[in-house]
């Protein structure tokens, strides 16, 4: 096991956020596995590392394709490696690369956030800000961590489910 405990305890106070809701987060994103990857291939946001903006719109046709649109850029090696890693939620706080992306992780591959120091960071800084947003709705912004903020803002949350299993192992800690 990784011992992650000064990475999180760093991140959580530059954020201003409580330890122990991140760690509930924390067990329930990746059961404390800084290497835990789970592959979203319903995830349809992507960032361009060129431009360091939305990527545009992906047709239909894209999103049935094996391949990454031809001018979907990558950092280093292939785009594939860029396009299905965006895709993808990774390490302790399962931070979605396109999300890494857009919070200016510039490393040559997503694989990185596996690291619990660039995990934490990223992740506490979104849930920061998710907080900030929510005007610290604690459930609104785990929801919206979980699926985005253009879910439903009235309750319940369309993650509900999702912020009620976090406050319940907070409750616990």
């Amino acid at each position: 096991m990784v011992d992650f405990l000064p990475a999180l305890t760093a991140a959580s106070n530059k954020y201003h956020l409580d330890s122990k809701l991140v760690i509930a987060q924390i067990r329930v994103e990746s059961g404390d596995n800084p290497w835990a990857w789970n592959p979203e291939p319903r995830y349809r946001y992507f960032w361009n590392v060129r431009t360091h903006a939305p990527f545009r719109s992906i047709t239909p046709l894209e999103i049935a394709a094996e391949f990454p649109p031809k001018e979907f850029p990558g950092v280093a090696g292939d785009p594939d490696q860029e396009w299905w890693g965006q895709q993808a939620s990774w390490g302790l706080m399962q931070v979605m690369g396109a999300l890494a992306r857009e919070r200016g992780f510039r490393g040559p591959y997503l694989t990185a956030l596996c690291d619990p120091e660039i995990n934490l960071e990223i992740g506490c800084a979104h849930l920061a800000g998710l907080l900030s947003w929510s005007h610290n709705n604690v459930d609104q912004a785990l929801a919206a961590y979980n699926g985005g903020r253009s879910g439903n803002v009235a309750r319940p949350f369309r993650n509900q489910a999702y912020a009620d299993k976090i406050q319940s192992v907070y409750a616990a800690l």
